[in-house]
């Protein structure tokens, strides 16, 4: 079944020449994928603050919801929209994998967060010692 979305992905950082390679690259990245990419356009880099914030509008499609999710896990974008089809129904392993993979990825962040939480408080600790 062939799904057609639209993506925003979006890339704050400094300094703009890096927002804009970064940028280039996930583009470039996202087009090497098994989808066909109806339209693009990328944003040019805007101030916000000490940073710079630039965005790509994709709209794509591809062959299955599986393709969806692989895009969505791999790029992180902060919109996904499904243009069409209006509906459709979603096999149950289809959404076991998904949430598997989703939960897997949830238990690797905490996991990391509560490393960089016990090595910030051990150093902490450790300043308070100087």
């Amino acid at each position: 079944m062939e799904i057609r979305s639209r993506i925003i992905i979006e890339i704050l950082g400094s300094p703009v020449e890096h927002v804009e390679k970064v940028m280039r690259d996930v583009v470039n990245e996202l087009e090497k994928k098994n989808i066909k990419i109806l339209k693009k356009e990328v944003s040019e880099p805007a101030k916000v603050e000490k940073f710079y914030s630039s965005f790509a509008e994709v709209e794509f499609k591809c062959n299955d919801l599986d393709a969806l999710l692989d895009i969505c896990f791999d790029f992180m974008p902060s919109v996904v929209e499904i243009i069409e089809p209006k509906e459709f129904n979603i096999e149950p392993k289809i959404l076991e994998d998904f949430l598997n993979d989703l939960l897997a990825r949830l238990h690797r962040n905490s996991m990391v967060m509560r490393n960089l939480h016990a090595e910030n408080v051990l150093m902490k600790k450790e300043l308070k010692r100087n």
